[in-house]
């Protein structure tokens, strides 16, 4: 097996592993499909940072070196989701698992200092990340 094949195994594999399975890899394992997608746990608002893209990355080990980056979202974007709602039609089920992630674990409880305060995430996607911003309320 040469080098660049088994990099991007790996790789896959290691992402699937962070992310709960295959879906985020545009496939569907039986082990993925049998695990529940999370819900939002509380209110919150998202907003894209930016999206970035490691062009050596792709190169050296995918194979589709100048697939470019993330096609699904722009800076400057903004999503608000409300509690106990699902991963919308079309959005990214890696991202979304990050931001439900993130939702949880948002500093201070509304009404004291630092409710505005934001997590900062990244998607999986090791060569071609979305970051975003997640805060508490609309």
């Amino acid at each position: 097996m040469n080098r660049r094949k088994f990099c991007k195994i790996a790789t896959l594999g290691l992402g699937a592993l962070a992310v709960g399975g295959f879906e985020a890899l545009g496939g569907e394992s039986e082990e993925a499909s049998t695990m529940p997608m999370p819900v939002m746990p509380r209110d919150c608002r998202v907003r894209v940072l930016r999206k970035e893209c490691h062009i050596d990355l792709q190169a050296q080990y995918l194979d589709d070196p100048e697939s470019g980056a993330c096609r699904r979202y722009e800076g400057g974007e903004e999503f608000r989701f409300t509690k106990g709602e699902k991963c919308p039609e079309g959005f990214c089920p890696a991202l979304w698992r990050v931001i439900a992630m993130a939702a949880t674990s948002l500093p201070c409880p509304e009404g004291q200092p630092h409710e505005d305060a934001a997590v900062i995430v990244g998607c999986p996607d090791g060569t071609r990340p979305v970051i975003a911003a997640v805060r508490r309320g609309f």
